[in-house]
């Protein structure tokens, strides 16, 4: 192959790998946007009193302190993952609290009187987690090779190692 011939091959492989690494770069980010959108939109769900939803899953479990409890709980725990979607070194962890949690709510809209669609409007609700928890699994496949390095930071860490240890 002639040097022209190299140079135009190079310069034809270089914008695909150049988009598809943009592409790489950009779509976790417009994902964790999808993610943190919808659950800060269902948030103050959350905090507020007496929710039908929990109500009904207290009811279909027997919980007597599920509903109000377990209510925060969740706003919690969704409330951290959007803080640890829009962190960069941190998105991983976000997206698997978020596929965490998504994977918790689909079980109990599937496995309780819940149902898929609790408020009659088409399962709205339901889809968006579905959504959300594909949407979390993709950002997790995306940024795979993140993962280890999170966990043994995390592990190595003696600030981590003190407050983990403290708690024993």
């Amino acid at each position: 192959m002639t040097t022209v011939e190299g140079g135009l091959v190079q310069n034809f492989e270089r914008p695909v790998s150049t988009g598809l690494r943009i592409a790489n770069g950009l779509l976790p980010y417009a994902l964790a946007a999808y993610i943190v959108y919808i659950l800060l939109w269902y948030l103050p769900f959350k905090f507020y009193p007496d929710s039908y939803l929990f109500q009904v899953l207290e009811d279909s479990l027997g919980l007597p302190w599920f509903e109000p409890y377990f209510r925060y709980f969740t706003g919690g725990v969704e409330a951290l993952a959007c803080l640890l979607l829009v962190i960069p070194g941190l998105q991983v962890a976000g997206a698997a609290v978020a596929f965490a949690t998504m994977a918790g709510a689909i079980t109990l809209h599937l496995a309780t009187a819940l149902g898929v669609d609790p408020y009659n409007d088409g399962g709205t609700l339901f889809k968006e987690a579905c959504t959300n928890l594909v949407f979390a699994a993709v950002i997790l496949v995306l940024r795979r090779d993140e993962i280890l390095p999170l966990l043994r930071r995390l592990v190595t860490d003696p600030r981590f190692a003190r407050i983990w240890f403290a708690t024993r």
